[in-house]
């Protein structure tokens, strides 16, 4: 099974940074003693890790950089001993030291070794050991002591995080030289626009929406919809190919076609009523109530339809009451938002199911989307409470 990147060492700089080490006095590969009097400052730029720390190694103290690494012989497959920039590090802490005991910086000095992984109490140096092992979800074997009221606090943490993703990718859109009104229509078409797109086709579904809010006049949707075809070289009368559109391996109703109609189609909807209309109605139901609106066939489906209205429709409601000062609506749109139930793939789910995390924590969950992108996936489980939960067990 495939392993995280050496290069992913973010658990690593919090158990160091927090200082997770005290089973029993630390010493170096070669037996020399070692007291950490700070660990010095994370780097968030190239260079060692943690710069301007201060240790005592042996009889000495030390006020340099350290550097850290899942094996030893990471030193060198990054190529730290090539590098000036590390000439600073004092020390090089690894997990597992892998049988290397000396590594050297650029100006040929040898650099003493602490290895973590004897210094670990067994639950956090278990969860280490299998993070490695682990690509989807590092936490698998370690989720026998976790409460279920765990799994649904850090679910309800990644669903208010995903949230406040959506809308800053929202807020990109919006053009405060324009009216209101219309800078939160283009916004928010050129996010379902982008959205209809997904996965094939989003920049040219974007550009498409972007010439159809500046250029298209058209006498009904009918006329939209043929327009908008036109502008993108999909007409049988156009041979012109203006955006590099992706058909190969989508399915029937992905098609540009029915997606550049189904996308004209909420365009003409939402720029007909004024935007004041979207708050006075069901926040919950209004996007289904555009859905219903719709004459294109094939027409939207429901699973779509859900995706949408998670990731554009409710976050762009939201944007609007925030902008008009109506706090009142923009708690309904979030309420909405964090009440709006749909179904996964399982490609998201497959792996909380495999670990016995019970489905009505997840199965329909906008949470459980964001927490595989921004915290399983990436390895981040430092900032997990799940992985808090684990290691103080």
């Amino acid at each position: 099974m495939p392993t995280h990147s050496s290069y992913n060492e973010g658990l690593l700089h919090w158990i160091w940074k927090n200082r997770q080490l005290g089973l029993r006095p630390l010493t170096t590969t070669s037996n020399k003693k070692v007291e950490i009097y700070h660990p010095g400052y994370a780097n968030e730029t190239d260079g060692p890790d943690f710069l301007n720390a201060r240790i005592a190694i042996g009889p000495l103290t030390f006020h340099g950089d350290v550097e850290i690494h899942w094996t030893a012989r990471d030193w060198k497959g990054h190529c730290h001993h090539n590098d000036p920039n590390y000439n600073r590090v004092v020390l090089h802490a690894v997990f597992n030291d892998g049988n290397i005991t000396e590594v050297f910086r650029y100006d040929q000095t040898s650099i003493p070794t602490l290895c973590l992984k004897p210094h670990l109490r067994d639950s956090l140096k278990h969860f280490a050991e299998s993070y490695r092992r682990q690509t989807s979800l590092p936490c698998a074997g370690n989720l026998n002591s976790v409460p279920n009221n765990v799994f649904k606090t850090q679910i309800a943490k990644a669903q208010k995080e995903y949230f406040e993703q959506k809308v800053d990718q929202l807020l990109q859109l919006y053009d405060p030289n324009l009216t209101l009104s219309r800078a939160w229509q283009n916004l928010c078409i050129t996010g379902l626009f982008d959205a209809l797109g997904i996965i094939h086709n989003r920049e040219p579904m974007k550009k498409l929406a972007s010439r159809l809010l500046t250029s298209a006049d058209a006498k009904n949707r009918a006329d939209l919809i043929h327009a908008a075809w036109r502008l993108a070289g999909i007409d049988p009368e156009n041979t012109s190919v203006p955006y590099s559109w992706k058909r190969k391996g989508s399915r029937p109703n992905n098609h540009p076609r029915h997606r550049i109609a189904q996308g004209c189609e909420l365009l003409w909807i939402i720029q007909k009523k004024p935007v004041l209309h979207w708050l006075r109605t069901d926040i919950a139901k209004s996007f289904d109530q555009c859905r219903k609106q719709m004459d294109y066939k094939p027409g939207l489906g429901r699973g779509r339809a859900d995706v949408l209205c998670a990731t554009v429709w409710l976050p762009a409601v939201y944007i609007l009451a925030d902008i008009l000062g109506k706090q009142q609506y923009t708690e309904m749109a979030y309420d909405a938002w964090f009440n709006h139930r749909m179904k996964l793939p399982s490609s998201i789910t497959k792996p909380f199911e495999e670990a016995g995390i019970p489905p009505s924590i997840y199965k329909t969950n906008l949470g459980t989307v964001f927490q595989r992108k921004a915290y399983c996936n990436p390895g981040r489980c430092e900032h997990c409470s799940i992985f808090k939960s684990i290691i103080s067990s």
